[in-house]
C-alpha cells in the first residue's frame, strides 16, 4: 500500500493506491507486473469519495459494483459505446440481470459532432423511458465521448442518479472517467464548442477493465497515451515525480498491452489526476495551479479538433483527428510557447521524439484559418473574463497557467504544429 501525496507540504493525501495481491515475474531486461487482484485508488474531493477499480476481467462483476455503491438501485441504465464489442457488454449485463435488477440500454455511436444537446435529450428520453428514480444507476460503457454524455444524463435527470463509469479506453480510463467533469458540445453558427455545457457529476465509482483494451485499434489505442504524457508533465507537483521517467522505460511493454504494464500506468495517471481533483475539485482556484493544470494542452487541442479539415497523417488522413491526437499536437504546442516565452528550455524537442515513438502526431494539416482557432480560444470554458488562459510546461512534471500571453506567441505555437 502506498499514498500518492503531493510534494507541497500544504497538499493533505488525497489519494490512496492499493496494490495488494499483485505477484511479480521478472522478464529479461525488466520487471513486469502481473495482477491478481484489481487495484484500487481511492478519489477524494470536498464533495464525496469513491474508488477507481483497476485490472483484468472486472467489466463481467460490475453487477458487484453496483451492489456496492448504489445499494438501493432497483433499476439500471447502460448508456453504451457502439465500439465496445456486443459480446462484452451482454455478459456484463446479463451479470446485473441476475442480481436481481432491471436493466435498460441505448447505443451511442461516439463523435465530437454526437457529443450534443440533440444526444443528451434522446439520453435523458431514454432514461425517463426506464423509469429512473434517484436511487437508481446510470451506467456509462464505453470512451470518453460516451462517459461524458452519460454523466451528464446522470447529472441532470431528476436533480442527480448514481454515476458508475466503466471505461473502455486508454483515454476515458486515465483521464476522462475520473474527476467529475461531464457535458456536451455547443453547435453554434462558427462550429463547435468543446464541452461549453455541462456540470460537475463525481462518479460513485469507476471500474476500469483493463481487458477492454484488447478490442481498440492501434490508433485508438495510442491516442489514450497522449493524455498520459500529459499526466506525466505535471506529475511532479502530484507526487509521481518518476512517471514520465517510468513511462519510457516500460514504453514496450505498454506498446505492447502487457496486462502488468497497463494496471501500472492506468493506476499511476489515476492517482496523479485524483491528486488534482482534490486540490481544486471544480477549477475554482484563480492562480497558476489547481484543476486547471490538467488542461495542459488542451486550450490548442480544443480548437483544432473542432475545425473541419485538421488532419493527421496517421494511416488514414480521411478520418477526423482524435481528442488525443489533438492533445499530442496541444502538449508540442504548449512546449513551443513556453520555450517562447523563456519559461523553460529544452524540453519541446525530448518532447516531439517521445511522442513519436509512440505513435502520436507532433504535426497536423488544415490549421490555415487562425481566426477560427483563435475565436474558439476565446470561448473556452478555461478562458475566463474574455481572457485566454494556457498552461505551459516549466521543467520536467511541472506546469503552470498563464494567461493572455498575446496573440505573437500563440501563432508561433501553432506553427511549430503545421505541416
Amino acid at each position: 500500500m502506498w499514498s500518492c501525496t503531493s510534494s507541497s507540504p500544504t497538499r493533505a493525501r488525497s489519494t490512496t493506491l492499493s496494490s495488494s495481491g499483485v505477484t511479480r515475474q521478472r522478464s529479461r531486461g525488466s520487471e513486469t507486473e502481473h495482477m491478481t487482484t484489481p487495484r484500487s485508488v481511492r478519489v477524494v474531493t470536498p464533495s464525496t469519495e469513491y474508488d477507481v477499480r483497476i485490472g483484468p476481467g472486472l467489466l463481467d462483476t460490475i453487477y458487484e459494483a453496483v451492489i456496492r455503491s448504489a445499494p438501493k438501485a432497483r433499476r439500471v441504465h447502460a448508456i453504451v459505446d457502439s465500439g465496445v464489442p456486443t459480446e462484452l457488454v451482454d455478459r456484463a449485463l446479463e451479470g446485473i440481470r441476475a442480481a436481481d435488477l432491471s436493466v435498460t440500454r441505448s447505443e451511442i455511436t461516439p463523435t465530437e459532432r454526437v457529443k450534443i444537446t440533440t444526444t443528451w435529450h434522446e439520453q435523458i428520453a431514454q432514461a425517463a423511458a426506464a423509469r429512473l428514480d434517484r436511487s437508481d444507476v446510470i451506467l456509462a460503457i464505453g470512451g470518453g465521448i460516451v462517459g461524458d454524455i452519460a454523466g451528464f444524463v446522470g447529472a441532470s435527470y431528476r436533480r442527480g442518479l448514481h454515476v458508475i463509469q466503466c471505461p473502455t479506453t486508454l483515454l476515458a480510463m486515465v483521464d476522462a472517467s475520473v474527476g467529475g467533469k461531464t457535458g456536451v458540445n455547443l453547435e453554434t453558427e462558427s462550429g463547435l464548442l468543446k464541452n461549453a455545457i455541462g456540470a460537475f457529476h463525481q462518479p460513485v465509482e469507476v471500474v476500469a477493465d483493463i481487458e477492454t483494451l484488447k478490442s481498440l485499434t492501434p490508433r485508438i489505442f495510442r491516442a489514450g497515451l497522449a493524455e498520459c504524457i500529459k499526466h506525466s508533465m505535471l506529475s511532479g507537483d502530484f507526487g509521481d515525480a518518476d512517471l514520465g521517467s517510468w513511462m519510457r522505460d516500460h514504453s514496450n511493454e505498454i506498446l505492447a498491452q502487457e496486462a502488468g504494464a497497463l494496471a501500472e500506468l492506468v493506476s499511476r495517471n489515476v492517482a496523479v489526476k485524483a491528486a488534482v481533483v482534490a486540490t481544486d475539485e471544480k477549477e475554482n482556484s484563480s492562480g497558476d495551479m489547481g484543476r486547471a493544470l490538467l488542461n495542459l494542452g488542451h486550450t490548442f487541442a480544443h480548437a483544432i479538433e473542432t475545425l473541419p479539415g485538421v488532419r493527421v497523417h496517421m494511416g488514414d488522413e480521411n478520418s477526423p483527428i482524435m481528442h488525443g491526437e489533438a492533445v499530442s499536437l496541444g502538449l508540442v504546442a504548449a512546449a513551443s510557447m513556453s520555450e517562447d516565452l523563456g519559461k523553460t528550455s529544452g524540453l519541446i524537442e525530448p518532447l516531439k521524439t517521445w511522442l513519436t515513438d509512440l505513435g502520436l502526431p507532433t504535426r497536423c494539416k488544415g490549421l490555415s484559418d487562425v481566426d477560427s482557432i483563435l475565436e474558439r480560444m476565446v470561448h473556452d470554458k478555461k478562458a475566463s473574463g474574455g481572457t485566454i488562459r494556457f498552461v505551459i510546461p516549466t521543467s520536467e512534471g511541472s506546469c503552470r497557467v498563464i494567461e493572455s500571453p498575446g496573440d505573437a506567441p500563440i501563432l508561433k505555437a501553432l506553427e511549430a504544429i503545421q505541416v
